[in-house]
């Protein structure tokens, strides 16, 4: 398993996030992240009201150029907010390094095709968000690993009421660890691409979940305005 690492405003390097993601992007293709997870409830925090239907979105795959116009910037953001130290960056996944679907068993290969991430700051000494977008080759590979993922973070945290976002989404509060403050999470799927936001020191803003919510619901309409070949406009209100 291959671990990302970013740099975090205090100079440190921000493991638990990228760790996450690999929950849900890479798998040997005999493992776990297979079509036999279907059957899984929801995990705790996902937010479907009863009787709504997600907006339809098209079985599109992503590649990083795709991702890199997908990614806000900054005038995408919220009035007063600043870029953070992680500059806006997007990589494809080698084809060798990719996943096959002739059923052959391999190990340690990579579930999603191409992966991007951002860091934008809130107006004041108000913490870090973090923004990462992970693309998949198909909407069954990508609703797999949200899955993943959101099991995974259940049990790291306390789930958030929020509004859905996208297809399906999951919020999480994180308590205080050693060396870091508290975080909330917001896990997103539209269509075959899974974007997770954190909020580090979410502590230091009152307003933290709703500015995520803002940020996720416009990261959200930018997946699908990529994922329908349109260039993607949207902006946080």
């Amino acid at each position: 398993m291959r671990t990302a690492r970013w740099r975090t405003r205090n100079g440190g390097w921000t493991q638990a996030l990228a760790a996450a993601l690999m929950l849900g992007a890479t798998a040997g293709c005999g493992g776990g992240a297979d079509a036999r997870d279907a059957g899984r409830p929801a995990a705790a925090g996902t937010a479907k009201p009863a009787g709504s239907e997600a907006p339809a979105t098209p079985d599109t795959a992503l590649d990083a150029q795709a991702l890199r116009r997908a990614l806000p910037d900054l005038q995408s953001m919220p009035t007063g907010w600043r870029a953070g130290l992680v500059p806006l960056t997007v990589r494809d996944v080698p084809e060798a390094e990719r996943c096959r679907k002739d059923g052959e068993r391999q190990e340690n290969c990579t579930l999603h095709r191409s992966r991007g991430m951002a860091q934008y700051r809130p107006q004041g000494d108000a913490g870090v968000v973090d923004i990462a977008l992970t693309a998949y080759p198909d909407r069954p590979t990508s609703q797999t690993a949200y899955r993943n993922l959101t099991t995974s973070r259940s049990h790291q945290g306390s789930a958030l009421s929020m509004p859905r976002v996208g297809d399906e989404s999951a919020a999480f509060a994180h308590p205080r660890a050693p060396y870091a403050g508290p975080s909330i999470t917001l896990t997103v799927r539209v269509g075959t691409a899974v974007a997770s936001l954190t909020y580090q020191e979410a502590d230091r803003n009152r307003d933290s979940s709703q500015a995520l919510l803002s940020v996720a619901r416009m990261q959200a309409k930018r997946l699908l305005e990529a994922e329908q070949g349109r260039m993607p406009t949207a902006v946080a209100e």
